[in-house]
């Protein structure tokens, strides 16, 4: 037991350095604190799927539920003007969106072992999921925040922790307006593996005068007109894209902001991990950078946030 709480220096102080850097930047500073947050995630990751026992004592369950507890602090106490939205990310895909009326979270879910996202179910208004896999979809939290009367948007086909009962289904192609925010869930395949059966979602959300898509882990559409349809909109302020996401995408989808999700993906083992690093991610888009033009790239770590103006 004392081994879970007992939260390390080295957690502190990179905790401590990260709260200190700007997410604006990229310079020198901000991408040696890039490596090292990679290094100390990546330190004694097993190569494939960590044990349990791994998130009872692992100093990258211990900082990533030091980071989120602090994303939620600042999500409560974070006052905005009408024309500004801000983005926290948490951990894999999830994130939280905040403006002057409304709190959204997308794929919020805690580790094995951890309650650190539970506050947030005093915070968040309207809470989606785009599909069921443990690192987007959990069970415990969102019968909490449905016990509290939030909202809970799943494609159709994928059940809450309550079945049909309490949360709200979206078809593919559909929208809803909820209490002034409109959510259209768009059904998609799982990482390209090409099969519909487990519902996947992209979600467009509209909110307060701004627009923005969430990707999950989806990558191709199962309805080609809806395909069309989303890459036609191009009027998106901030695309939330899995750091999969291809740049000729991100390029026909022409976002104002780029924020790319699912880094440092530790939980599914060093092999995966490796592919998730800001270094590796920033390298591949380095490769497109002329068709990535006009889309400002925004890199967070987790717990980070940006502050979006419309001008």
């Amino acid at each position: 037991m004392i081994l879970y709480f007992f939260v390390p220096s080295s957690v502190k102080n990179l905790n401590q350095r990260i709260n200190q850097s700007d997410p604006a930047k990229s310079d020198a500073a901000r991408l040696n604190l890039f490596k090292e947050y990679a290094d100390f995630m990546g330190r004694k990751l097993p190569e494939n799927n960590p044990p349990l026992y791994f998130y009872w004592y692992s100093n990258q369950r211990k900082l990533s539920d030091l980071r989120v507890k602090e994303a939620i602090e600042e999500i409560e106490n974070t006052r905005l003007e009408k024309n500004e939205i801000k983005i926290w990310s948490l951990l894999n895909m999830g994130t939280v969106i905040k403006t002057s009326g409304k709190t959204i979270a997308i794929d919020a879910a805690n580790l094995p072992f951890s309650q650190a996202h539970n506050k947030l179910i005093n915070l968040v208004d309207i809470f989606l999921v785009t599909h069921a896999d443990g690192d987007h979809y959990d069970s415990t939290l969102l019968k909490k925040a449905l016990d509290n009367n939030k909202k809970v948007i799943l494609l159709d086909g994928l059940y809450g922790p309550e079945g049909k009962s309490k949360s709200i289904n979206l078809k593919s192609g559909e929208t809803k307006d909820i209490d002034g925010v409109k959510i259209t869930a768009y059904q998609t395949d799982h990482r390209g593996d090409g099969n519909f059966n487990d519902p996947c979602a992209w979600y467009v959300v509209e909110i307060g005068g701004f627009k923005l898509l969430h990707t999950g882990d989806g990558r191709e559409f199962k309805n080609k007109d809806e395909y069309q349809k989303v890459y036609s909109m191009k009027d998106f302020d901030i695309l939330l894209a899995n750091n999969q996401t291809h740049p000729y995408n991100i390029r026909d989808l022409r976002p104002k902001v780029l924020i790319p999700l699912h880094l440092f993906k530790f939980m599914s083992g060093n092999d995966l991990y490796r592919e998730s690093t800001i270094e590796v991610v920033s390298e591949n888009y380095s490769k497109y950078s002329k068709e990535m033009q006009g889309t400002e790239g925004i890199f967070l770590l987790p717990g980070e946030n940006y502050l979006y103006t419309q001008k």
